[in-house]
């Protein structure tokens, strides 16, 4: 700001009569010193407010009409673009609570005076003269004190002041009306100025606001993941018991025989229940992925036909693929995943029917909105988008949906963990989801996947049989695992040097002559984790494979939140046909260099 318009807010603060200034919707913007001391306010009050939420009417007058009176004159001002004379209008003030608080009786006589730019009303002038003193007088009505010397003396002196003030504001008004241009650039501008100053401080504090929201919210899911993640790695240790000896009997016991129909229904339950561990880790982002480069348009037409029997006919499926979509680095069945519990979520939000469009599209996230939005790192990604016409959220219900267990539906028509999961599958693959709401207007979620250079996927390799006669290291920590896995490897047909951990595990490396074939480890253990274990072990045994095993994995795959490329790795629970055929595969595969 410029010295001449420093010397413009100070000639107009220090005017000797009370001035405001106020926008086109009555927001103040500017008041002179003669103003605050009238009102009893200061600008840290009422810069930036709208006039009538500072000065409201008297709630103690039921008839007090104050502000419709001003609201009636300003708006004429802003229809035809004139100065509008006011008669006396009784408004009254708040007293500061230094004075006792409450309402003061004032008696104003106001004048309103626009800025035009363009022809239009940019800005309102609006002056008061207070007459409190000479309505009190005039409302009296008292003759016996109206024929007293003295004060009928006072009385004829404050007419004739009060006559000499308006003809004073006559001419104010004609000087405003001659200097109009000048007066015009130099209130718009520092108007402006002021308010964009306050315009700039309340953006600030609304960013500030969603920013702490969005980190409050980031942290309470981060509490309920690390606790999801110690309790599904208890569970698959108890479970990998559970399945695996359920297992070993349903292949002793004949089909038709008692007891197979209720080992049957033992296996199934824990399936179950390992399908919701799984969904726990993935939550918590502890979910071992196998990261494929794709494109997600061709991923939305493979399991098309799946959506469409999902939604069923009531429903309209709309699928919108963008064009020359780039490529994404996920994990092709959990962002299967990610599409199916969101279309899941959008068909029971529109048990009436109606639309839902699934959508994508290469997008640039710049600076601003990585800034707005926590975590989010600026740069080119892939936009999946899925939007239905449904019952939409209130902000409170969004404020809870990703975290587990959190459910609108009844009870038993939901697990909780369908939109936990889809979270933990996003953030896992170094994305960003978003959702917008509002009730009875649908809802919209919105994937950002960062874009990836295209390059070859790895073809699966084949399927081969189960058993084998290999020498394996089987290293586990909990008796009861170690129990199953070694009793499933002996079955089928392996022998097998069993250690309760890592000190144990290189004792039997260095004493024993046998060959060692396979190290089967855990990840987590309390002397070492399994990735120093295998580094050790390859010193002493160069020719032998590992394969790892865990409810969740260590701290330094999990620092990448994937499964390095070619380390075989098996997730808890482990049952007896899933890790004889994983071993088989291990031992299978060529040597990694």
């Amino acid at each position: 700001m410029t010295s001449s318009h420093l010397d413009f807010r100070e000639l107009f603060e220090q005017a000797p009569a009370p001035y405001l200034v106020l926008t086109p919707a009555l927001g103040i913007v500017a008041a002179s010193d003669a103003y605050l001391r009238a009102t009893k306010t200061t600008r840290e009050q009422i810069l930036g407010q709208s006039l009538f939420d500072v000065f409201p009417d008297n709630p103690a007058e039921i008839a007090a009409n104050g502000v419709s009176n001003l609201r009636a004159s300003l708006e004429r001002v802003l229809l035809h673009g004139v100065p509008d004379t006011m008669a006396v209008q009784k408004y009254d003030i708040r007293r500061p609570e230094s004075e006792g608080g409450g309402f003061e009786e004032r008696h104003w006589s106001p004048v309103n005076t626009p800025v035009l730019r363009g022809g239009r009303v940019a800005y309102i002038i609006h002056r008061v003269e207070d007459v409190t003193d000479f309505a009190r007088l005039q409302s009296r009505g008292n003759l016996a004190i109206l024929e007293s010397d003295k004060l009928r003396s006072q009385v004829t002196q404050m007419e004739r002041e009060l006559f000499a003030r308006a003809q004073e504001l006559q001419l104010a008004n004609e000087q405003l009306r001659a200097r109009h241009l000048e007066l015009e650039g130099r209130v718009e501008l520092t108007a402006e100025e002021l308010a964009q100053a306050v315009n700039a401080r309340q953006k600030t504090e609304d960013a500030l606001k969603r920013s702490e929201d969005q980190l409050r919210q980031a942290q309470r899911l981060e509490a309920v993941g690390r606790l999801a993640a110690g309790i599904a790695h208890d569970f698959n240790n108890l479970l990998s018991v559970v399945l695996g000896y359920a297992e070993e009997l349903l292949q002793e016991l004949p089909a038709a025989g008692p007891g197979y129909q209720e080992v049957g229904e033992i296996k199934r339950a824990g399936e179950r229940a390992s399908d919701l561990v799984r969904q726990l880790l993935i939550f918590s982002r502890q979910q071992l992925l196998a990261p494929q480069v794709l494109d997600l348009n061709d991923v939305l037409e493979n399991i098309g036909r799946m959506l469409a029997r999902l939604v069923g006919e009531q429903i309209e499926l709309a699928f919108v693929p963008g064009a020359a979509l780039g490529a994404v680095k996920v994990d092709p069945g959990q962002i299967e995943q990610v599409v199916v519990n969101l279309v899941v979520n959008a068909r029971d939000a529109m048990p009436d029917g109606g639309k839902l469009t699934i959508a994508t599209s290469n997008v640039e996230l710049d600076e601003t909105y990585a800034a707005e939005h926590l975590a989010v790192v600026p740069g080119p990604h892939v936009l999946l988008s899925v939007s239905d016409t449904g019952a939409g959220m209130d902000r409170d219900t969004q404020q809870h949906i990703f975290e587990p267990f959190f459910t609108t539906k009844a009870a038993g028509q939901g697990s909780g963990l369908g939109l936990s999961t889809v979270f933990g599958i996003v953030k896992q693959s170094h994305g960003h989801i978003w959702v917008y709401s509002e009730p009875a207007h649908g809802t919209t979620f919105k994937i950002y996947l960062p874009r990836a250079d295209r390059e070859s996927v790895r073809t699966p390799p084949p399927v081969v049989a189960p058993s084998g006669s290999e020498t394996i290291l089987l290293v586990e920590d909990e008796p009861q695992v170690r129990a199953i896995v070694k009793r499933a490897l002996e079955r089928g047909g392996y022998a097998v040097l069993s250690a309760s951990g890592p000190e144990e595990a290189l004792r039997i490396c260095e004493t024993t002559l046998t060959r060692i074939d396979l190290l089967l480890t855990d990840v987590v253990m309390p002397q070492m984790n399994g990735r120093e274990l295998a580094e050790r072990v390859r010193v002493l045994r160069p020719s032998s494979k590992t394969l790892f095993m865990s409810g969740y994995t260590d701290d330094a795959i999990l620092r990448h939140g994937v499964l390095d490329e070619g380390v075989p790795f098996l997730q808890k629970p482990v049952t007896p046909s899933n890790l004889t055929r994983k071993v088989r595969e291990t031992l299978d595969a060529p040597p990694r260099p």
